[in-house]
């Protein structure tokens, strides 16, 4: 009983603190139309095109993105409506999502002029997001495109915590690259949540679907060893795990952002994404591609 009334408590600071971030942008119209043609099931890729192209900085962004190698289009694409036909209506859906969550609270949190270096944030998520769809592949997943899109919105808590007390969060920041502890584990003396729960009560108050608030608010929990009966958001987030603890093993971060590889237990998270260690061995130079192809993605936003 102690335990559920301290999450209700912590869930309650967790929505008051989203309420009170002025600078915190509120939910694009954009998104909000994206996310209804999600819930509607008449509506389709049609409306989805309409959409978007109602948003040229956004249909800008697609259409390079599916010009790009990462997507090999094969020729080039120049109408909205053929890149849904070329990336598929899923994936079209996960990449506005993301992009339109990362551009504006990117550009939020440019504004702090903070220690927050949101900037290679931005590039180690699209590198978790290129690993963990890698990985979900492997992994024989459903629908790899959801997990690369959870890999590169894992992180925004830190963005939010940054909106929310620029300064205190500083401190955080400066005590963690000091300390060499885990980031989560002195934002919790600070905040008394991390940036993983933070994300997630982002993600929820942006009606975000559900796979991607799970692997934001999950993806740093330890899960047992996947098996069949796994539910599938939890493997999904203990696979973006697995892709962030790879990624700051395989393209090191150029400043602290508070992972250290030498703290995590990898077996672990193996068992847990169901991918094991050798099979990633041998999948090491598929994964480079996928990073080199994803990093498109960085320069977007």
């Amino acid at each position: 009983m102690a335990v559920e009334t301290e999450n209700k408590e912590c869930r309650a600071e967790l929505e008051h603190m989203l309420l009170e971030i002025e600078e915190l942008p509120t939910i694009p119209e954009t998104l909000v139309e994206i996310l209804r043609i999600i819930d509607e099931p008449t509506t389709g890729a049609s409306d989805l095109a309409q959409i978007v192209r109602l948003d040229p900085p956004l249909s800008a962004k697609i259409l390079r993105l599916a010009n790009s190698p990462f997507y090999g289009a094969g020729r080039e694409v120049a109408d909205i409506g053929r890149c849904i036909a070329v990336l598929g209506y899923r994936t079209m859906r996960n990449v506005a999502i993301t992009l339109t969550v990362a551009s504006n609270l990117l550009s939020a949190v440019s504004r702090t002029n903070g220690r927050l270096d949101y900037r290679e944030i931005w590039r180690h998520s699209v590198i978790t997001g290129a690993i963990a769809k890698h990985l979900a592949a492997l992994a024989h997943d459903s629908a790899p495109e959801e997990i690369f899109a959870a890999g590169l919105l894992h992180d925004i808590g830190k963005f939010v915590l940054a909106l929310h007390a620029p300064e205190r969060y500083d401190a955080v920041v400066a005590e963690r690259a000091e300390s060499r502890r885990p980031l989560s584990d002195v934002e919790q003396e600070h905040f008394g949540f991390d940036h993983a729960d933070v994300g997630a009560a982002f993600a929820e108050s942006w009606r975000l679907p559900e796979i991607l608030t799970r692997c934001v608010g999950q993806h740093h929990l330890l899960h047992g060893p996947a098996t069949e009966r796994t539910p599938r958001s939890e493997r999904a987030s203990a696979i973006v795990a697995l892709g962030d603890h790879l990624a700051h093993v395989m393209e090191r971060p150029t400043s602290d952002l508070g992972g250290d590889p030498s703290l995590q237990q990898p077996a672990r998270l193996h068992e847990a994404a169901g991918v094991p260690q050798s099979l990633v061995e041998a999948s090491r130079d598929g994964i480079r591609e996928s990073i080199s192809m994803a990093t498109v993605f960085v320069k977007l936003t």
